[in-house]
């Protein structure tokens, strides 16, 4: 069997993985709301993680498929040339001995990426995210050119030789710096849904007036009778996505993979600003209603001056209170800040000059809050769950920069805390957003439309009492949490 049938027969049984996977997660999507466990909800969870790695697989083989295809098409077409003309190559003569020591051409060169035939940036891709292995043999090869021939040789303690052949070749050194974005900490804190296949509302059946007991008054009189009231919560599902003109002479003259450099800025901004809407959404202008702007939350009292490290404890503990005392089901598990107050809140010292917020690997002692993640971030960074920076309260501390900044008088950031199990995430397509090439729309201007979008739909409003804010609500300028000064 050769190489190209081996990977459609792969690619024929990862589809038929996928679609029963798909099938399974759709049987989960349509059970009743009564009829849904923990167990349930967390297959549903792993399904879609799975589901998204299976079509990430499945993409990667049918690019090699296409590789294949195309590198077999040009033998042919070389085969069918050589017989037209006539010149078929012989087997040349070798004689014995003098031997010629000749100089093969580098894996990568400027040559080989202007002619489109190979890539260093997506060999790097195709190798660490799908699993190419004749990228992975070509980066290898690239490594050994680099130890032949001396080029980046170090002798500090991190080597060349510690990341193999992800080496790149001088010339793409400093050329691609993509735009720096926030991640999506928050986003991937929730368990993601598949979204229903059809319809623009997801609905949830919530009780509003719940049946009630009393002591029965006397003997043989009634007992107590009060109807439960319950109301549909209608949950919009919203389409988030961007575009981006790139002419053709880039795509076809540029360094190949440039619409790839583009879709990956595309889907880094998606993700951040799906993020951001499930904190901030406002619910308007085709934005999901996020965290802050759900009516019912908790929101604690203003400060009455610029907040310190005593009173920024106590409005939180209050924050914390109100959401462990909204119901037996309802558990705080996460706080959410924004990097700047996370790390104001490590600056603080006691009288003695000594830091209220230490490394945990010390051992805290009569520590307000510990750091474990020192200098570190939440932002995901191909990390899910997002890793927490610290404990405050004796929960998880997780940064996220998209926390607004410019709330209120203030203006104040804001700091959330809650119950991450009750705020729900649909994502279509587990949650992998669409890419689509239109070369039409302006071909009059040799212009392609490169675009990404995904439908989503959030809410925190199934439990608002679930959520907490603590600070958006001074009433003077320069009060509460505002831009700290370190």
């Amino acid at each position: 069997m050769d190489p190209l049938e081996i990977l459609r027969q792969r690619l024929e049984e990862l589809r038929s993985q996928i679609n029963t996977k798909r099938s399974r997660a759709t049987e989960i999507l349509g059970m009743k709301t009564e009829d849904l466990n923990d167990a349930l909800m967390t297959e549903a969870s792993n399904l879609r993680k799975e589901l998204a790695a299976d079509q990430a697989r499945a993409a990667e083989i049918e690019g090699q498929i296409k590789d294949e295809e195309t590198e077999a098409g040009r033998r042919e077409a070389r085969k069918a040339a050589q017989v037209d003309t006539g010149t078929v190559p012989t087997p040349e003569a070798r004689g014995v001995g003098g031997a010629k020591v000749a100089r093969e051409e580098r894996t990568y060169s400027r040559d080989k990426t202007a002619r489109g035939e190979t890539s260093f940036f997506a060999d790097a891709y195709r190798a660490q995210f799908m699993g190419d292995q004749a990228a992975a043999q070509r980066l290898a090869r690239h490594g050994q050119e680099q130890a032949v021939e001396g080029e980046g040789v170090s002798a500090r303690a991190t080597t060349t030789g510690s990341f193999a052949g992800l080496v790149p070749p001088q010339y793409l050194v400093d050329l691609y710096a993509p735009i720096q974005r926030n991640g999506s900490p928050m986003a991937n804190l929730l368990d993601s849904l598949p979204l229903p296949p059809t319809g623009m509302t997801v609905s949830i059946p919530r009780a509003t007036t719940g049946a009630a007991v009393a002591s029965q008054a006397t003997e043989n009189s009634a007992l107590q009778n009060t109807d439960e009231v319950w109301a549909d919560l209608s949950v919009p599902v919203r389409t988030i996505g961007g575009q981006q003109d790139v002419s053709r002479q880039s795509l076809e003259r540029g360094t190949p993979g440039i619409d790839l450099i583009v879709f990956r800025d595309l889907a880094a901004a998606y993700y951040a600003e799906l993020d951001r809407q499930i904190i901030a959404g406002s619910g308007a202008s085709g934005q999901m209603l996020g965290i802050t702007q759900t009516v019912g939350i908790f929101q604690a009292a203003a400060y009455t001056a610029a907040a310190t490290a005593a009173t920024f404890y106590k409005k939180t503990a209050g924050v914390l209170a109100a959401v462990a005392g909204a119901g037996t089901e309802i558990v705080p598990s996460f706080w959410l800040m924004n990097p700047r107050r996370w790390y104001w809140l490590s600056s603080e010292v006691d009288s003695q000059g000594r830091p209220l917020v230490v490394p945990l690997a010390g051992g805290a002692m009569n520590a307000m809050a510990a750091n474990t993640y020192p200098g570190g971030t939440s932002a995901d960074g191909g990390q899910e769950p997002p890793r927490p920076v610290g404990i405050y309260h004796g929960l998880p501390v997780y940064t996220d920069a998209n926390v607004p900044t410019s709330v209120g008088t203030g203006p104040e950031d804001l700091v959330i805390a809650g119950d991450v199990t009750k705020g729900y995430l649909w994502e279509d397509n587990n949650g992998v957003p669409r890419q689509l090439k239109f070369e039409q729309t302006l071909g009059q201007n040799l212009t392609v439309k490169l675009v990404l979008f995904n439908y989503a739909a959030f809410t925190a409003g199934r439990y608002p009492a679930a959520f907490g804010v603590a600070g958006g609500n001074a009433g003077t300028a320069g009060f509460g949490q505002v831009a700290p000064a370190f």
